[in-house]
């Protein structure tokens, strides 16, 4: 159990680390509880605890650099200076305050202290990105920056009058723009409180309990480890919203399982991959991308709820679908009913599913996501008192506002790089300028218009969170699919889709990479394999963009119409990835069951019936040649 319940004292929380995560969480507890602060002070103290938190979480101690490891004193020293420098930019911002919720914008001169402090601000985003992440982001802001700087030297189309370094202070230190913009917002405002109600929820056992209830609904059927992997991945994903930490979460249960059942360590990885992905376009708690997408679009969490619900299930059709025909075509059976949990085990805890109905209930009911998540935290304190195995006491409760707040890091962080990034690229106007070079590129058609975005959100998204690629490939992009025609909403869940996909696309495959560590299998075969599990939800995106009823636009009839033939399209995609469908398929057959799936794709009636058509012949010629071959075994 990941319950804590045989610690009684508190000696755990006497750690710098440690009271700094649980103030955070306080500090956003009464955030909303209490009402918010005025709007600039919340998100520069919320990045100060974030930058703080990631150099405790990450020290220069745990590098495998020579030089580091022989002056580790030195590295703490650096560590503990790099600390107090993130509270000194808290402390000076709060007695800052009034003169800068007073100034005029870009019209008063910036102290010289703002100089020094946002410079140091800006740095320190960078070196926990670096900690955090890697280069790969920061390498991508400095570009960005540079840009801005350079832009009169720049020729072509790409030049610009460029930023002044008066500016650029102003912007991202002075504003609730640039650093402190819409990203750094959606971690305050949203995505933390998600992330501390799935600390809470998991502490009580609320993790547990899916991987028992996706192993109870289909272990014993056909493939069931790998349908169980799918299932626990796709609940996982409504309390974590990040594809890593549901691979690792629900993978170190779940690819034994599949292993041990007969698929191979590559296939094995790759389901809980491209399962763990898809966790973060399932509602209710999707990737904190979603939280971003709708303060950019303009609508409500639930509006992306809404329009997400239907994607995502086809999206799991096509792996559920995948998973069982592969079983059916290697012959692997379902676990023993003694190998899978109690129905009993499974009532004691199903008490912990009313969280999740709290939450739904309180989003459609119109509350403020913060709310919402926060009435979601007390009722896991409070159910999980129902027994004693799930109860949550005082060392559990410090313990969750520490593991939550430890968790929200890699959001918050590369979200004020990101915005950064986003405040140079609509402050030189490159928005517009790549806009135009990709309409030039395509020549206004929209289908290679479509192909040029996910391309560039999916290198976007190469070892980059799914968050930062989003927020940048809708700055960059989304304008162009808009003027192209398609609604902005589409727009933006379409580059939301590809950014998310980046995670099982070789050669950088995060999830994919995370589960082949699990499986003990070759990364870049498990990449390729998920790549191929992923393939709907490469062509899903295009579905919806030419059709808006797939995302809950339109007639009830509509609505239907394009899910059922989407479902049957993915279905017959199943079948040409595993090369089985009624039997193994032929070249022939293969092709024909390719065609069906395009042709159920495409949003026209006379295209579905083709693609029926095509089922129903390839079911027809592999039940003919079953009989043909039980007729010739019979003779012989």
């Amino acid at each position: 159990m990941i319950l804590e319940k045989e610690k009684t004292g508190f000696k755990d929380f006497i750690s710098a680390g440690a009271l700094i995560a649980i103030a955070w969480s306080l500090y956003q507890l009464y955030l909303v509880i209490f009402g918010f602060q005025v709007g600039y002070l919340q998100r520069p103290l919320h990045l100060v605890f974030a930058l703080a938190l990631t150099f405790f979480l990450c020290p220069l101690t745990r590098s495998e650099r020579s030089w580091i490891k022989s002056r580790k004193g030195l590295a703490v020293t650096i560590d503990a200076g790099l600390i107090a420098l993130c509270f000194a930019i808290g402390i000076y911002v709060m007695i800052s305050l009034p003169r800068i919720v007073t100034r005029m914008q870009y019209v008063d001169d910036p102290y010289k202290l703002d100089y020094f402090f946002a410079i140091i601000a800006m740095l320190l985003v960078m070196e926990a990105c670096r900690r955090l992440l890697g280069w790969s982001l920061v390498a991508v802001g400095v570009i960005f920056i540079g840009y801005g700087f350079i832009g009169p030297w720049i020729p072509g189309g790409l030049s610009h009058n460029g930023i002044s370094l008066r500016h650029f202070i102003d912007l991202n230190f002075l504003t609730a723009q640039g650093m402190y913009g819409i990203p750094i917002g959606v971690s305050v405002r949203y995505v933390f409180y998600f992330v501390l109600f799935s600390a809470f929820l998991e502490l009580s056992g609320g993790g547990d309990l899916f991987i028992d209830l996706a192993r109870r609904l289909t272990g014993t059927t056909r493939g069931g480890s790998a349908k169980t992997a799918v299932v626990a991945s796709s609940l996982m994903g409504t309390i974590s919203g990040s594809g890593v930490a549901n691979t690792v979460a629900t993978g170190v249960f779940t690819i034994p399982l599949m292993k041990k059942s007969g698929y191979s360590s590559t296939f094995a990885g790759a389901v809980e991959a491209t399962a763990s992905t898809g966790g973060q376009i399932m509602p209710p708690i999707m990737g904190a991308a979603a939280f971003v997408m709708a303060e950019m679009v303009g609508v409500s969490y639930l509006k992306i709820m809404e329009v997400a619900i239907i994607p995502a299930i086809i999206f799991y059709i096509s792996i559920f679908a995948i998973v069982d025909l592969k079983a059916q075509k290697d012959g692997i059976l379902g676990m023993k009913k003694s190998e899978l949990p109690t129905f009993r085990s499974i009532y004691r805890r199903i008490h912990l599913i009313i969280p999740l109905i709290v939450l739904v209930a309180s989003i459609i009911s119109g509350s403020t996501i913060m709310m919402a998540a926060f009435r979601s935290i007390v009722t896991v304190v409070i159910v999980s008192w129902i027994v004693p195995e799930t109860r949550l006491g005082p060392y559990q409760i410090l313990k969750a506002l520490q593991k939550g707040a430890e968790k929200a890091p890699i959001i918050a962080v590369p979200a004020a790089l990101a915005g950064i990034i986003v405040g140079v690229v609509t402050y030189t106007g490159l928005g517009l300028k790549f806009s135009y070079l990709v309409f030039a590129v395509s020549g206004g058609h929209l289908l290679l218009a479509l192909f040029l975005v996910m391309i560039t959100c999916i290198i976007l998204g190469m070892g980059m969170p799914t968050t930062a690629a989003y927020i940048l490939g809708a700055v960059i992009m989304a304008s162009v699919l808009q003027d192209l025609g398609i609604n902005r909403l589409a727009a933006h869940m379409f580059i939301f889709y590809f950014a998310i996909l980046s995670m099982v696309t070789p050669p950088i495959a995060l999830c994919a990479y995370a589960a082949a560590g699990i499986s003990g299998s070759n990364i870049m075969h498990t990449g390729v394999q998920a790549f191929a599990l992923s393939l709907a939800g490469f062509i899903v995106p295009y579905v919806f963009v030419f059709n808006n009823a797939l995302l809950m636009q339109g007639t009830a009839l509509a609505i239907l119409g394009v899910s059922i033939s989407c479902a049957l399209g993915v279905w017959a995609l199943a079948g040409v990835v595993v090369g089985y469908f009624f039997g193994k398929l032929n070249y022939v057959t293969r092709l024909m069951l390719l065609v069906a799936a395009f042709s159920l794709v495409s949003p026209q009636l006379v295209t579905d019936a083709i693609g029926i058509f095509l089922i129903v012949g390839v079911i027809g010629i592999q039940n003919f040649l079953k009989k043909l071959t039980a007729k010739i075994n019979v003779e012989n």
